[in-house]
């Protein structure tokens, strides 16, 4: 039910995106076509990646709300026009957004990967879930330079826009696995005495 509730939030979101960049409803707005493209690519890839990953007994279905929220969380700054009018909610969105990431891939490597690996080392575990949220962040800025670049668009922002973006990405990061790592400390020390 989870899923199939998400599909159709999913396609509300897209038919809404639709909508916006065919209106004049928000003057600020960044969405562009191609941008939707995208993002309508990235949703396509989430679902082969549930399908393999169901296909191994692994469920990633936990994940597909939490996308839908960074989905929300992006457009929204779209349609404000965050880049130019509210650099401070790009951040504050790059901040979350990975926040969210981690929990993710944090949950996937702490569920299906071998757990004696994972519960005797959670350091390794946080290294590796830093280094795949990290690979994503810099790949979205490099996605965001070509097509700033094919399609004259402005999704990277003026000055320092991609490294503060990077930045708050890693803090979102950095926060969660830091959070985590000391529940897990805490909680294995309970369990230790």
């Amino acid at each position: 039910m989870l899923v199939i509730g998400s599909r159709v939030a999913f396609l509300f979101y897209f038919l809404f995106s639709l909508w916006t960049i065919r209106s004049n409803h928000f003057p600020h707005s960044n969405l562009h076509f191609v941008w939707f493209i995208y993002l309508v690519t990235l949703y396509f890839v989430a679902e082969k990646l549930y399908s393999l990953f169901m296909a191994q007994g692994i469920d990633l279905t936990f994940a597909f709300p939490l996308l839908l929220f960074i989905y929300c969380l992006s457009l929204g700054g779209l349609l404000l026009g965050h880049q130019e009018r509210l650099p401070i909610l790009n951040r504050a969105e790059h901040f979350a957004i990975f926040i969210l990431l981690a929990y993710i891939v944090w949950i996937f490597f702490t569920k299906y990967l071998p757990q004696e690996v994972w519960k005797d080392h959670p350091y390794y575990t946080a290294l590796l879930v830093l280094s795949v949220t990290a690979l994503a962040g810099v790949c979205n800025e490099i996605i965001e330079l070509i097509i700033d670049q094919l399609f004259d668009t402005s999704y990277i922002g003026e000055h320092l826009d991609t490294p503060l973006d990077l930045l708050m990405n890693t803090l979102g990061s950095g926060i969660f696995l830091s959070v985590r790592l000391i529940l897990g400390s805490a909680e294995h020390k309970r369990i230790a005495d």
